[in-house]
């Protein structure tokens, strides 16, 4: 039978028809001339009664049309996080024409039609247009250009803010996800950020792209997504993480307050030491803490000065059980990250202790940096092992040899 001379009776039809129908009636998408991304893949429904989406939470209702076709529309990227799904829902008359057109943008969804009231179509195609970067569609690029400044912002400076958005459907099989997973999609994402043109000249005709029923691609995206995630992770160079000791790097040994034994209660920064957690992460780099001690000395010191919260992993002696420079220090640090072994060059350990930090980072092909502050550790090496591959004075210049390392890699 031929679905589109009488949609009531898809229940009839064979899967072929139905795909058929699908790509017969899928939309054209205008996009901004400077937009990095564009679909890859399409998941279709047909409901022929009133319902709720099976891919959203968007109620579907007939209003006399005699069935709908929801296009779930799949990227791998929007401009802000990885993992994009926006919605297109064309209604169908009894002899197969378009009476109403629906989109989603940013979690809603409602009809689409321009000035006059009219489908919004060019050339016998329902055509859309895409915010640029965020993907939200609209009836015509005027509609869109309410959102001028925000959509720049998002497109700029707020690019990879999202890093990895996981939906609750897929929250099960992406559970594993680690800091390293968002840090490589965010740094990806900040390559791509633009600067929106508003022309619309940029044509992507759906019928391009792969086209399954919602079920099937639903079941592929936690894939698509390790797929896309284990190629940056394949490409990324340079600084993976930075690693921090606390005491003489951060904080100055001397001024420790202690209680009950071993146990800080207060201390006070080296010079910048209390600033270099936020330098590092205003620059894009995961910060791990790798230090000897007590967790709770940590947490009462690190908390006053407002930056406990802001490191992405902490591999403290006290919950590791062991002091440095064993190697499961480092390696809890690179374990809570979900970084790997053939990482271990991209990671930067910084200490102010010969021989636990620098050779402790030295014997696991990490990159060491000493910081020669403290008058109370030998500032001589003992061994090859505790050479380190940079020499700082105060945290600041830290800076500078990452932006060395990134250069070289």
């Amino acid at each position: 039978m031929n679905i589109s001379a009488a949609p009531l009776s898809f229940s009839e039809a064979t899967s072929a028809d139905i795909a058929e129908l699908v790509k017969q009636h899928a939309p054209v998408i205008r996009f901004d001339d400077k937009e990095p991304f564009l679909p890859s893949a399409l998941g279709y429904t047909l409901y022929d009664q009133d319902g709720v989406s099976v891919s959203s939470a968007q109620k579907i209702k007939l209003n006399g049309a005699a069935l709908a076709i929801e296009y779930a529309i799949w990227w791998d990227w929007d401009i802000q996080h990885l993992y994009e799904l926006e919605h297109i829902w064309v209604y169908l008359s009894e002899v197969g024409e378009v009476v109403r057109v629906e989109g989603s943008a940013h979690g809603c969804a409602g009809e689409l039609s321009t000035w006059n009231g009219q489908v919004p179509m060019e050339e016998g195609r329902v055509t859309l247009y895409s915010e640029p970067g965020k993907h939200a569609f609209a009836a015509s690029s005027e509609a869109l250009r309410s959102n001028f400044a925000i959509t720049t912002i998002c497109c700029g400076e707020r690019a990879g803010s999202g890093t990895i958005l996981v939906q609750d459907m897929f929250a099960a099989e992406l559970a594993d996800l680690k800091p390293y997973d968002h840090h490589v999609a965010r740094k990806y994402m900040e390559s791509k950020a633009f600067k929106p043109s508003y022309h619309f000249d940029q044509i992507f005709d759906l019928r391009s792209v792969e086209m399954m029923p919602w079920e099937e691609l639903k079941a592929s995206i936690p894939s698509r997504v390790r797929a896309v995630l284990k190629e940056l992770r394949s490409e990324a160079k340079g600084v993976k993480a930075v690693f921090l000791d606390s005491g003489d790097t951060l904080i100055d040994e001397s001024s420790q307050i202690f209680v009950e034994g071993e146990l800080v209660l207060s201390a006070e920064p080296i010079p910048g030491g209390d600033k270099l957690v936020d330098w590092l992460k205003e620059r894009g780099y995961m910060v791990a803490l790798v230090a000897d001690g007590l967790v709770e000395s940590f947490e009462n010191v690190h908390k006053a000065m407002d930056f406990w919260h802001k490191f992405d992993a902490r591999s403290i002696s006290e919950a590791v059980g062991c002091h440095k420079p064993d190697p499961r220090m480092f390696l809890e640090a690179v374990k809570l990250l979900g970084l790997e072994e053939q990482d271990y060059a991209g990671c930067v350990m910084v200490g102010n202790n010969l021989e636990r930090d620098v050779a402790g980072a030295n014997r696991l092909g990490m990159k060491s940096v000493w910081i020669n502050w403290t008058p109370r550790y030998p500032k001589e090496p003992a061994n090859q092992d505790e050479v380190p591959d940079y020499t700082i004075g105060l945290p600041h210049q830290l800076l500078d040899v990452l932006e060395d390392i990134d250069a070289k890699a």
